[in-house]
């Protein structure tokens, strides 16, 4: 199955923004702020137009986004 043709797992799609305060560059980032920026805005739409929810993850504690995700799924409701 390619991505589109129905959800595989399920059908929300989580994204994590980028984070300016935190993005650094090395040798397995090699990439700038501005294209990580680029990347999630594509992101943003295209998995809509092909049948995901995207559902942004909110800045906070990584503890605190993966309860957001976990809550999510189980209730289907943001």
């Amino acid at each position: 199955h390619y991505l589109g043709t129905e959800h595989p797992y399920h059908r929300f799609f989580f994204l994590n923004p980028p984070s300016p305060e935190i993005y650094t560059t090395d040798a397995d980032r090699r990439h700038q702020l501005s294209d990580a920026i680029e990347e999630y805005e594509r992101l943003l739409s295209v998995y809509p137009s092909i049948g995901y929810e995207v559902v942004v993850l909110p800045k906070t504690r990584v503890e605190a986004r993966a309860d957001y995700v976990l809550d999510s799924l189980a209730s289907e409701k943001h």
